[in-house]
């Protein structure tokens, strides 16, 4: 399958009858992912030669390709083992305690999230707790960089020891759980907007004012005398370029802005670096520089599993992950992101023009 990039890049696109006839085509394709999806891992079940009160417990893998196909078939994230195996019902979690923050991590203003693995006993009580992931970043941005540590552990693992699940069960009989997962993120409250001096406020809303007034050139003037005394003048300039299609001059100014901030770990508004995340992917992708976007699309991911409240604000940029990936000839990765898109996003003509690149899209299926 080959696709021509200027389909995303068609600016009016008429909604028609034809939109029925394309989720039907979508559908389709997905339900055969996840038919396919769904016997490979029985089969690999079937072969570990388990009793039925145990497959639960499988080595086998629950492949990214039927989650992403249950998410849109169903709108389900986080398709677990015992979704796909019959008779089975899944675990749940009954208590929902209070997440303490460990206050030496907290006095260094350290964030970041861990993994954690445990079973689960008949009685819904955990077991076996251990760590399986533990990093360090700053929550607030998109563009994190995270490192290993373990400040967080035993807050996670005391955590989890007081948490109470309702226990996983096979045709209402109740069965020992190995293997649970559970994530905690540990994020501090978000930075304001804050400078040094009232000159920099000053002319901070007086490049904004110019921008609000579409008078670019006299903004980037304000912007460019003021880049080196704080940082959120760089992101402008990156703003103004973007805004005015100069696309490699905003990616090279927004580089300069997320090499800055992190280099001197200064604390920027998180609705401006969940901005910048926006800003980013679409120069990217107008750069027609797609493998960067979906190189980008992994840090996006992780960061919105604890950002529920950002996905309106990054809704059209999975709309341009999703394009990169069709422009790059993979179709079921694009189709799930413009589905994740369109999710995310409550503006109804974003919605209808996501909805026609869609069936556009399941032309070529």
């Amino acid at each position: 399958m080959k696709l021509i990039k200027t389909i995303f890049l068609i600016l009016t696109l008429t909604i028609s009858s034809s939109l029925i006839a394309g989720e039907d085509r979508i559908e389709n394709y997905f339900r055969n992912i996840f038919e396919t999806e769904k016997y490979i891992f029985n089969k690999c079940v079937s072969d570990e030669k388990f009793n039925q009160l145990d497959r639960l417990n499988t080595k086998c893998i629950v492949s990214e390709r039927i989650k992403r196909a249950a998410y849109v078939l169903e709108n389900k994230d986080n398709l677990a083992k015992a979704d796909i195996l019959d008779g089975f019902n899944r675990h749940l979690r009954l208590t929902n305690n209070k997440l303490f923050y460990p206050p030496r991590m907290q006095g260094n203003g350290e964030m970041g999230y861990v993994i954690l693995n445990f079973d689960i006993d008949e009685g819904g009580n955990t077991t076996n707790i251990g760590v399986e992931e533990s990093m360090c970043g700053n929550m607030h941005s998109p563009f994190a960089n995270f490192e290993s540590c373990r400040g967080f552990n035993i807050t996670a693992i005391n955590y989890i020891k007081n948490t109470k699940y309702k226990p996983s069960s096979f045709n209402e009989t109740l069965i020992y759980t190995k293997d649970a997962k559970y994530r905690l993120s540990f994020i501090l409250e978000g930075a304001m907007l804050q400078f040094d001096n009232s000159k920099s406020i000053k002319e901070y809303e007086k490049a904004l004012r110019l921008i609000k007034k579409k008078k670019f050139e006299e903004a980037y003037i304000v912007a460019l005398e003021n880049k080196d005394t704080e940082n959120e003048f760089i992101y402008e300039l990156a703003r103004i370029k973007y805004i005015e299609k100069d696309y490699t001059s905003a990616i090279n100014y927004m580089d300069e802005f997320l090499n800055k901030i992190e280099t001197e770990k200064d604390e920027i508004p998180e609705s401006m670096l969940a901005g910048a995340a926006s800003i980013m992917i679409e120069s990217l992708y107008n750069n027609g520089d797609y493998q960067k976007v979906i190189e980008l699309s992994e840090k996006l991911d992780s960061y919105l599993m604890s950002k529920k409240p950002f996905e309106e604000v990054l809704a059209i940029a999975y709309l341009y992950i999703g394009a990169s990936f069709i422009n790059l000839s993979m179709a079921e990765s694009g189709l799930f992101y413009l589905v994740r898109s369109k999710r995310m996003s409550s503006n109804q003509g974003q919605i209808e023009y996501i909805n026609a690149f869609i069936d556009n899209v399941s032309n070529y299926l």
